[in-house]
Order: C-alpha cells, then sequence, then structure tokens
C-alpha cells in the first residue's frame, strides 16, 4: 500500500490526479507542490493553472478548501523558483527550494489572514493586500511560454 505520493512516478501521480484515484491522505501540501510544478513544466502557466486547479478542486471532497487565490500564488512562486534553477526531477526541484513545502506560511508577505479568508478569494485571484507587487511582474508569469 502507498504511504507517500513520492512512492509514485510523476506519471502515475499524475495519472492518478486525473482520473480522481489519489487517496485523498496522499494529498498534502507538498503533493500540491508536485502536481502544480509537473503541469507547469508542461503546459504555458495559464493552462497549468486550469489543469492545477481542477485536480485540486476534484480532491476537495467537502468543496470548501480550495482558494483560487492560494493556488495561484503558488503556482506564480513555484513558476519564480523554476525560472531561478532548473531541475530535471521533482525530488531535486524540492530539494533546491524546501521553502515550497512550508505552506500558506510562505505568502504570509504577500497576504493578510484576513484577506485569504474572505471568500472572494476561494473563486478568483485577488492580488496582494501587504506586499506591493507590480502587476506587470505578476502578468509576465501568465506570458504564454512552455513551463
Amino acid at each position: 500500500m502507498i504511504k507517500d505520493h513520492r512512492q509514485l512516478s510523476d506519471h502515475d501521480f499524475i495519472s492518478q490526479l486525473e482520473t480522481d484515484t489519489l487517496a485523498p491522505e496522499l494529498f498534502n501540501h507538498e503533493a500540491h507542490v508536485r502536481v502544480a510544478w509537473l503541469y507547469l513544466r508542461r503546459l504555458d502557466p495559464g493552462n497549468a493553472i486550469s489543469c492545477i486547479s481542477k485536480v485540486i478542486r476534484a480532491m476537495d471532497s467537502s468543496g470548501t478548501k480550495y482558494n483560487h487565490t492560494i493556488t495561484v500564488a503558488f503556482a506564480i512562486l513555484i513558476l519564480k523558483a523554476m525560472r531561478e534553477n532548473s531541475s530535471d526531477s521533482w525530488q531535486s526541484f524540492i530539494k533546491d527550494n524546501p521553502d515550497l513545502c512550508v505552506g500558506k506560511k510562505m505568502l504570509s508577505t504577500w497576504y493578510s489572514d484576513e484577506l485569504l479568508a474572505n471568500g472572494l478569494c476561494k473563486g478568483a485571484f485577488i492580488p496582494p493586500d501587504k506586499a506591493r507587487v507590480n502587476p506587470e511582474w505578476l502578468l509576465s508569469f501568465f506570458e504564454n511560454e512552455p513551463g
């Protein structure tokens, strides 16, 4: 029996997510980062975020946990890390970027807890309220280039 998403190959991990057969207990924060990394490697950022959102929403059986702002913000952070140092494997990427696995705390320089808890953030991307982020910098992550 598989006890950790890291026991699955990238292909099997994505396949199980896309077919709704991944055990929910395997889908921790690190698994969220992994799925984002995999899609961002294969697709342009806009399409990758659509796929990331779809599989995360499917794993949210209660329909109450998904937050689109958090998903997009993490995708931007992951893409930034990917552009700064390329890694050929998930294991090497996460070894080089362990800060991505600390969870929502990583967003605390950009977002207040109050904003992230706001219902609007669940369904749409809301820009940061704590950090002054240049809109052109944010938009640069959505240019149509391969992930």
